[in-house]
């Protein structure tokens, strides 16, 4: 089986484990928690991914902005996994099992993840990123947490991670968090990028 018949496979994957971890979210909230985070990756994720199995099947060009795309959902989920693991699940009294296996966390929290990662560093075949791609693989976090602050000033939501609760906390301490997890966010973009790069050396997307 070659690269582009094993992106399809995992991407096919990707896409169904997306659809069953929202549909056991609707089950049991009743409603998409687009507030979160890891919804908002998860859809990012589930939307790209289809797209590129649509370019597969019918052997279209990666457009450069299927390509910045893809590149920017795997860095959101790669933050989302990274973030459950070394933030939340402290927080948590390092609960890492709830947090990971539990219902729909199996699939928006490890298995999309994982597979997104995998995907796009050794079978998607898109590469030649520069580090201006990085920078604007990063961006995506940053304006998910300016707006979640806004909607935390303006009481529309509350949170809904601990480290946006600003009305628990200082102001500082949730713009800190912010420039914390955007840092992580841009040296996951970096890491991502050197890994493609080296897989996909010399490789016209």
């Amino acid at each position: 089986m070659n690269k582009k018949n094993v992106a399809l496979v995992i991407n096919l994957l990707i896409v169904i484990f997306e659809i069953v971890g929202f549909v056991i979210t609707i089950k049991e909230n009743g409603r998409l928690g687009i507030e979160y985070y890891t919804e908002d990756s998860n859809i990012l994720c589930l939307i790209i991914s289809f797209i590129y199995i649509f370019n597969i099947i019918f052997n279209k060009k990666i457009s450069k902005y299927l390509k910045m795309f893809k590149y920017i959902s795997t860095v959101c989920l790669t933050v989302t996994f990274l973030v459950v693991i070394l933030i939340l699940a402290p927080m948590y009294n390092f609960n890492d099992g709830f947090l990971l296996f539990h219902n729909e966390f199996l699939y928006h929290h490890l298995l999309c993840p994982l597979l997104c990662i995998i995907s796009f560093i050794f079978f998607d075949g898109v590469s030649n990123y520069s580090i201006k791609d990085s920078i604007v693989a990063s961006i995506a976090t940053l304006l998910y947490g300016v707006v979640l602050i806004v909607l935390n000033i303006v009481r529309v939501v509350d949170g809904p991670y601990p480290f946006l609760r600003i009305y628990s906390q200082p102001l500082y301490m949730s713009i800190i968090w912010i420039v914390v997890i955007l840092c992580i966010s841009y040296f996951i973009a970096l890491i991502l990028r050197y890994f493609n790069n080296l897989v996909n050396k010399g490789k016209k997307v």
